[in-house]
């Protein structure tokens, strides 16, 4: 994270204006006009330098940041749609934001989004989300956050705004059947820093469209700290890889772990709200969407271990989500949208498939294992895999195994699977190492690579057949 004073963008100074030029509206909304880095640079150049002041920092987080340095992190891109796009960034005390936003880069006739659909605006200590509805479908956007701490919230009646951080400026375009089609996916990345840099630093060069990150960002998760440094703010040098590049999020088992990890949304945007029926309330993290001659389809596999399992203490409640998401499924692939794709590819991060005889193949998720972990899901395979052979999917990508591996179709299973690798670097199994798995539609044709991002390599380079 970066205070007002380090941002890269020194236009953002308060003796500049702002990349594009920020409206005076903007200025009215974020909270009084001042933008960062003011008071960083009031003392400059004055005198010799004195030992700073001992900032006085209220004991309790929500009474506001008191004398303590304000910083700021990346905006990272989330649960992208045709006309949504979620913006999510860290914070390090009691704030309010906004996105500023427009079609061009001049920022003409540039608009504000604020926190929340309307009523009581959200502030936060931790992490901030503004969701900018009304997009147009295949349309690039211009964007920055500005950021406003609240000094003194002792109460709503003298209250005290600190100076506003003005973000540098970013750009997105929005989903749809005119978007190019092309996406990545990342996996398994259990906050290992190392791995994850080298998987975010392959996405920024390759660039796609939009990235799916298929579980297990997480280990276990107590607090909010630890999820606001794995999906917003974490200790790599690619920071803000997701600041141009949106986000899917699907769970893995992992992201279900954790006393803190049931209010995981307040940290990672779940999809659009009008985008679920009431029926489909609790399916937040699946996603159907257009990206050019692609759909993508985003299922949650759950736990890998039944619901009955001792170690969950009667917390798990997956068998009825599951079959939720068949109902949910079979109506998606039904869109007309969806339908007329040339390309579908499902993405889950439990795999569906394992050739009966394999060693894979008794650790199905369905009984109590001794192993005590699935290694592919019997159950979503059976409510899932006929709609999916049904609708002609070509391809499902899962993960979970930390080793890379590709399923050819066959008669019995006309689509093919592809899992993604762990965070291993191969010290005692060569076939453990980090990927980034690529799908491209070229000269009509998607083309799948799976990059080894340790090896520096490619592991897999064919076409998927329409």
């Amino acid at each position: 994270m970066k205070t007002g004073a380090e941002e890269r963008e020194p236009a953002a100074r308060a003796d500049r204006p702002a990349p594009g030029g920020l409206t005076r509206r903007a200025f009215l909304l974020a909270a009084g006009g001042a933008v960062a880095g003011g008071a960083a640079f009031a003392a400059a150049g004055e005198g010799a330098a004195q030992p700073p002041p001992v900032a006085k920092v209220p004991s309790n987080p929500f009474l506001g940041t008191g004398g303590a340095a304000f910083t700021v992190g990346a905006p990272c891109l989330q649960a992208p749609g045709e006309t949504t796009m979620g913006v999510s960034w860290a914070v390090s005390g009691l704030s309010k934001g906004v996105v500023e936003y427009a079609d061009n880069a001049a920022f003409r006739d540039a608009k504000i989004a604020q926190s929340g659909a309307c009523g009581l605006v959200p502030v936060d200590v931790a992490a901030l989300q503004v969701r900018l509805t009304g997009l147009r479908p295949a349309t690039k956007y211009w964007y920055r956050t500005i950021t406003t701490p609240f000094t003194d919230y002792a109460n709503i009646y003298n209250a005290k705004l600190g100076e506003s951080v003005v973000s540098p400026v970013h750009t997105f375009t929005t989903m749809g059947a005119g978007a190019a089609a092309h996406f990545c996916v990342i996996n398994d990345t259990h906050a290992r820093w190392k791995p994850f840099q080298m998987a975010v630093r392959k996405v920024k060069e390759l660039a796609p469209s939009a990235v799916v990150w298929n579980g297990d960002a997480t280990n276990t998760t107590q607090d909010k700290k630890t999820a606001v440094q794995t999906f917003l703010d974490p200790p790599v040098d690619d920071r803000d890889w997701s600041a141009d590049i949106p986000v899917f999020f699907e769970n893995g088992n992992h992201d279900f772990r954790g006393s803190w990890i049931s209010k995981k949304e307040e940290v990672v945007l779940p999809r659009d709200a009008a985008e679920r029926r009431g029926d489909q309330w609790n399916l937040k993290w699946n996603f159907a969407v257009r990206l050019g001659d692609l759909a993508l389809i985003g299922l949650d596999s759950g736990e890998d271990k039944p619901d009955a399992h001792p170690k969950w203490f009667g917390l798990a409640n997956f068998e009825p989500y599951r079959k939720a998401q068949a109902k949910w499924l079979e109506e998606q692939l039904a869109r007309p949208d969806i339908a007329a794709a040339k390309y579908k590819v499902v993405f889950c991060h439990i795999p569906l498939f394992a050739a009966e005889g394999s060693p894979a193949y008794p650790h199905d998720g369905v009984k109590i294992d001794p192993h005590d972990f699935a290694y592919w899901s019997r159950e979503c395979a059976g409510l899932w895999g006929p709609l999916i052979e049904r609708a002609g999917v070509q391809l499902v990508v899962g993960a979970h195994q930390h080793r890379f591996r590709f399923d050819e179709p066959s008669a019995a299973r006309r689509w093919a699977q592809v899992v993604g690798g762990g965070p291993e670097y191969g010290t005692n199994d060569a076939s453990r190492f980090p990927t980034v798995v690529e799908g491209k539609i070229e000269n009509g044709r998607l083309r799948l690579r799976v990059h080894d991002v340790f090896g520096g390599r490619v592991v897999l380079d064919r076409f998927i057949d329409a």
